[in-house]
């Protein structure tokens, strides 16, 4: 008796947790749960009356209309619901309803790993060309110098067109251009400074510039003071004339001398370069000799306190001179040691690959080998692609193909890859079928020859075969499929289909081809047929799961003649399941016909 009682309290509660799952998954409607609550259960065998035994569960409000029915023996409760006692052999079905979304995305997210390893190379190097043009953000390029010399000839810089350095400095990206709001409303100055505000923020820049003025002549000790003559400088730099940009400067220097310890000295010393650039340009010689006399202070020792650096400021002056008279201060500079001047380093490295000058790629190299900083060997490496030459090329792969240090080596190999030459590509296809190289060294350089502009015309997809046939681990294996998948042609969706029908592959490489069919292009009826020629029950599943995710009608349908007719009711549970996700009319029918059994 007590193990009757005990054996169908615990069906129940399994049958109560199987309607509980499935109703709060959206693979049950609410509605339709209360019209089948409403019909009659069938009337179960004499037997014991059994304690009804409650559930907790998520309190469902009840359907308005639908009708109720008194609890009897074999049925349970959700809610208010009476639901008959014959789900409980839904209800393993309904508990891997919550593992198998996990399940069915399992390979895509596989698919996807890879993908996003396989675009790391490219994203790393986007991220040194980034992290440089943050820190170079006002360069452009000038006209070149015939002339210009270490003689001194510093005048013929009037030629040039200087541009702004403001974001030259590590860590930032410009000179400020906005003044604060007002902040200290018992300031004697506090309402001259927020018309001087508004007068700049309206683009009022001659009164704008005569307020801020008179709030560091009238109220020296307010709390505004220090950082009004870099307002006024800014204003007046808007302006534009000669005369304004010499009464900017001269607000400048009030600043050093009254407010050494302004907030805005920093960018104080950038906004002073694009002005002094500006005169330069106009043929001011005091100007021209100040920026080249602080692109010579950039190659001296020292540490200044960053906000009071002007060394990488000072690196724009040699961006505009020509090759000659650049290449040495820029040597002096990669030659540096100090922790400080990394910024400098990277700064010199990529004035170097921009120049191009006859010893670029000797210089890059020298850096990649022998600076002590990470980043900067790093940089070095990448921007040795943009040097166009056969020494460079030569280099890189002398690089890629030898080296303790695999990031060094991997950045060699992305560089390859953008290079045009033979010699690169060559290299990126004899690293990718190299046994012996690293496997992560390998993808890269697949990827890199696939996409590289070096390549021939030659069988890609032949190639591709040859790597995958020769491969012996099972993650570069796994990475060549996914190239295949990319190529998004007859022919490659056959050869996978072929691995994936395979059982002689492992059944990971099984899987990982089939979960890349749908990124191949494959229509859901090919993929229906892989099903069926498929005996592997987990290989199935996989299928199932690369059909929900297909937006083709087809898949679906599928699903649905697998949920309604297969055999194996591993499968069919599996099916419904991953329907479970779907909100298709289609699918809540099908349930329904479950449930009408």
């Amino acid at each position: 008796m007590h193990t009757v009682t005990g054996t169908a309290a615990a069906m129940r509660r399994i049958s109560t947790l199987a309607l509980t799952l499935i109703a709060t998954s959206g693979a049950l409607p609410f509605a339709l749960l209360a019209q089948q609550s409403s019909a009659p259960p069938p009337p179960p065998p004499p037997r014991p009356t059994v304690p009804r035994t409650t559930m907790p569960g998520p309190s469902t409000p009840r359907v308005p209309g639908a009708a109720s029915s008194p609890e009897t023996p074999g049925s349970t409760s959700i809610s208010g619901n009476v639901y008959p006692f014959y789900f409980a052999p839904y209800a393993s079905a309904a508990i891997a309803s919550v593992r198998a979304p996990i399940e069915a995305a399992r390979a895509q997210m596989e698919i996807q790993l890879m993908q996003m390893e396989g675009q790391r190379a490219l994203l790393e190097g986007q991220h040194a060309l980034m992290e440089t043009r943050s820190s170079i953000a006002g360069v452009t390029r000038l006209a070149e110098l015939s002339s210009l010399n270490a003689s001194g000839r510093f005048h013929e810089l009037r030629a040039l067109t200087f541009p702004s350095v403001a974001g030259w400095a590590a860590g930032s990206s410009s000179y400020r251009q906005s003044a604060p709001v007002a902040w200290a409303a018992d300031d004697p100055a506090d309402s001259l400074y927020r018309d001087a505000r508004k007068a700049l923020s309206t683009d009022n820049y001659r009164r704008a510039a005569d307020l801020f003025k008179r709030i560091r002549d009238s109220y020296p000790k307010s709390t505004y003071a220090p950082d009004a003559p870099y307002w006024e400088a800014f204003a007046l730099h808007r302006l534009g004339g000669e005369t304004d940009l010499r009464r900017a400067l001269d607000a400048l220097d009030t600043q050093q001398e009254r407010f050494p310890k302004a907030s805005t000295r920093g960018d104080a010393t950038s906004l002073r370069t694009r002005i002094e650039g500006t005169l330069a340009r106009n043929g001011d010689a005091v100007a021209i000799a100040g920026l080249a006399s602080r692109a010579i202070n950039a190659t001296r020792d020292g540490c200044p306190r960053a906000q009071d650096d002007e060394r990488i400021d000072a690196l724009n002056a040699v961006a505009q001179m020509d090759v000659d008279a650049a290449l040495p201060i820029l040597r002096k500079v990669i030659a540096r040691r100090e922790p400080c001047t990394q910024q400098l380093r990277r700064t010199a490295v990529w004035l170097v690959a921009s120049k191009r000058p006859a010893e670029a790629a000797t210089i890059l190299m020298s850096v990649a080998k022998s600076d002590p900083d990470k980043e900067v060997r790093e940089q070095a490496v990448f921007w040795m692609s943009n040097v166009p030459t056969d020494e460079a090329v030569s280099m890189l792969i002398e690089l890629a193909r030898k080296g303790d240090d695999l990031e060094l080596r991997k950045r060699a190999v992305y560089s390859l890859s953008r290079s045009k030459s033979p010699r690169a590509a060559s290299t990126l296809r004899e690293i990718t079928l190299d046994p012996s190289a690293d496997v992560e060294l390998r993808s890269e350089a697949l990827n890199g020859y696939m996409m590289g502009p070096g390549r021939t015309a030659d069988d890609a997809l032949g190639f591709l075969k040859d790597v995958y046939g020769r491969a012996d681990d099972v993650r570069f294996r796994q990475r060549v499929l996914f190239t295949i998948a990319q190529r998004r042609n007859d022919e490659s969706r056959t050869f996978l289909v072929e691995v994936a029908q395979n059982s002689k592959e492992s059944m990971e490489n099984r899987r990982i081809a089939i979960g890349s069919l749908s990124s191949a292009g494959i229509a859901a009826t090919q993929l229906a047929q892989i099903y069926d020629r498929t005996p592997e029950i987990e290989l199935r599943k996989q299928v199932m799961g690369t059909l929900m995710n297909m937006k083709d009608d087809a898949g679906l349908d599928k699903l649905l003649d697998i949920g309604r007719n297969e055999k194996n009711v591993e499968l069919r549970k599996q099916a419904l399941a991953v329907m479970s996700r779907s909100k298709d009319p289609r699918v809540v029918a099908l349930f329904a016909e479950i449930i009408a059994k």
